[in-house]
């Protein structure tokens, strides 16, 4: 079965290559909200094929569109401070014919992209730099970083059609954590597991190799829970942080070391995680610096949720969260 859900993003706006995020209503005196539809736009214009870098490009180029990625934008629409929109993204070659349900009804599409639609919403504050990106999930599918690296490469573009480079703006994205959905993801996860690590490198100091790899079953209450408990602490110091979490990989695999037993505690591990397989067969692994691509909304099975819905439940689950990641927006009802 095809799962559908969504995935939420804070995303911060750069100046070029610039480090400090720019307020999102007042780049160059233009809101960023009025750019991104604008770019927006400008990606419903044609399919743009491959990965948006010079590098990608020349290879669309030398190598033709086959086993590249597609994107195209299908409608922008504005709605108070919220933009949503709809995107084709799929990969040529991917699929080489559709069949109709009688013969002599297929179509040849070895040389098209099959895609998905995937609905995507943008929520800008009033003022500041943080806003709120929502994107749709298809099965294991989700194009954020797709959408999000062709919109500064659009920007770029258009900012250096003439002789002199302009002002462009580069968008950047981060998983928006969810404390509970952490602590839930871990208890409902499927093949639930530790898995410790120690390295060690080799006689000839060429490289790093494991040296030991230890599985342990979660399937004990009583490590469940210790397990989830540290996990939400990562989470916490990770969220009190400035910069880099308090707690590093190793630290962790030492603390999931204890859960097992003293004599693994004393193995001097240098790395370790909870391993969960979600419902669609995806394996994550959770650690220090690897906790939030684990969040995934489901909303339905099989059929895609209708948009009211869609929308409805984006918004109830980002109000609940964007504290936590400073992003002051007033969601609109619908």
């Amino acid at each position: 079965m095809t799962s559908y859900g969504y995935r939420l993003f804070t995303f911060q706006v750069y100046r070029g290559f610039k480090r400090t995020p720019l307020d999102l209503a007042d780049c160059k005196g233009d809101p960023y909200q009025e750019i991104a539809e604008s770019l927006l736009k400008t990606l419903s214009v044609g399919t743009v094929v491959g990965e948006p870098t010079e590098e990608g490009q020349a290879e669309v180029e030398v190598e033709g569109a086959f086993g590249k990625p597609a994107l195209r934008v299908e409608e922008v629409r504005v709605v108070d401070n919220t933009i949503r929109a709809t995107v084709w993204a799929g990969k040529f070659g991917s699929h080489e014919k559709a069949i109709g349900d009688v013969a002599g009804s297929d179509t040849d599409i070895k040389d098209k992209a099959a895609s998905n639609l995937f609905r995507v919403v943008l929520a800008f504050p009033e003022e500041g730099d943080t806003g709120i990106l929502a994107v749709e999930t298809i099965g294991r599918s989700c194009p954020v970083a797709q959408l999000t690296r062709w919109m500064t490469k659009k920007s770029r573009d258009t900012a250096t059609q003439g002789a002199d480079e302009g002002a462009w703006w580069r968008i950047c994205v981060t998983p928006l954590a969810d404390e509970n959905r952490l602590a839930e993801m871990i208890r409902e996860g499927q093949a639930q597991r530790l898995v410790l690590v120690r390295h060690a490198t080799t006689a000839g100091r060429t490289r790093v190799v494991r040296d030991i790899e230890i599985t342990a079953s979660l399937a004990v209450s009583s490590r469940m829970d210790k397990a989830v408990q540290i996990v939400q602490g990562w989470y916490r110091h990770k969220r009190q942080m400035e910069e880099d979490p308090a707690v590093t990989d190793e630290e962790g695999a030492r603390q999931l070391a204890a859960i097992v037993g003293p004599q693994v505690a004393d193995m001097d591990l240098d790395d370790g995680w909870v391993q969960i397989e979600d419902p669609d067969g995806q394996v994550k692994r959770v650690k220090p610096s690897q906790m939030t691509d684990v969040f995934t909304y489901r909303l339905s099975e099989d059929q895609p949720p209708v948009t009211p819905r869609f929308y409805a439940s984006v918004r109830e689950t980002a109000v609940g969260l964007q504290p936590a990641a400073k992003a002051g927006i007033d969601w609109p009802v619908s």
